[in-house]
């Protein structure tokens, strides 16, 4: 689906990234991991077609990207690709609805009221459709950020710290919002320092000395493995511990038994 072959990016003469060779196959979750500095909302911006390499090629289903000049760069965006920002970029004028709805304003596509609400009933902000961005939390700030990023059905979504600003359990409803985007066939390229996040995608890029080391996830098994592991040794713990109460108690009641004779 996408290729990226050579690629290479500097600000003036600092270097970013630097002959960066990746491929991403269609319906997959990948997380882009590193140190801040390193890049990785660079290459998020790359490949979204908003920012483009000094050097490399990048192809999106064969076609070059960076050939499309910027009316051609603008239709490839709103076709194939949806951006979640760090930092929601929620319009404060318009509510929640209104927010969700805004692409549809600049895509020339038709707009159909019943995909909209269908699409906020299943991230479960319908019910705020009314409210302002300041009127509505930081988990539901990010659902409709992600809710204007799906709007126009894009192949590709790119997330940049989904996760970041948020509590733990509102950091597990979101990521099992986006597992179950990955179910129905959206490929999910994801900047994030979430363990949780990492745990559950199916490639790794480490970002580091402007390099990638790609890895293919194979935790998932062996987390399942690790937690049949603690459950065990909890279980024996508990027996054990159990086991030590009931001789003290044991040991207790023998003890005032004599003393009673």
């Amino acid at each position: 689906m996408i290729k990226m072959k050579n690629l290479s990016f500097s600000y003036g003469e600092r270097t970013i990234l630097e002959d960066i060779n990746l491929s991403i196959k269609k319906n997959t979750f990948i997380s882009i991991m590193g140190k801040s500095g390193e890049g990785k909302s660079t290459l998020l911006y790359i490949l979204g077609g908003f920012i483009k390499p000094n050097n490399g090629s990048y192809l999106f289903e064969n076609k070059n990207v960076f050939s499309f000049g910027e009316f051609g760069l603008g239709k490839f965006r709103k076709k194939n690709i949806g951006y979640l920002f760090q930092d929601f970029r929620l319009l404060p004028f318009l509510n929640v609805e209104q927010n969700i709805r805004f692409p549809f304003y600049f895509s020339g596509k038709k707009y159909e009221k019943y995909k909209q609400q269908s699409l906020m009933e299943e991230l479960g902000i319908w019910h705020r459709r009314k409210a302002y961005p300041r009127e509505i939390s930081g988990g539901e700030a990010q659902r409709v950020a992600l809710g204007r990023a799906l709007m126009l059905e894009p192949k590709v979504l790119l997330l940049d710290e989904p996760t970041g600003n948020l509590d733990e359990s509102t950091e597990i409803e979101i990521l099992n919002i986006l597992l179950s985007l990955r179910k129905r066939g959206f490929t999910l390229v994801c900047v994030t320092h979430s363990h949780h996040i990492r745990s559950k995608s199916d490639e790794i890029w480490d970002l580091e000395n402007q390099k990638i080391i790609v890895s293919r996830n194979n935790s998932k098994t062996k987390n399942i493995r690790n937690v049949k592991r603690v459950a065990k040794k909890a279980s024996v713990s508990k027996s054990k511990k159990l086991t030590s109460s009931k001789k003290a108690l044991n040991k207790g009641t023998s003890t005032k038994e004599k003393n009673s004779k």
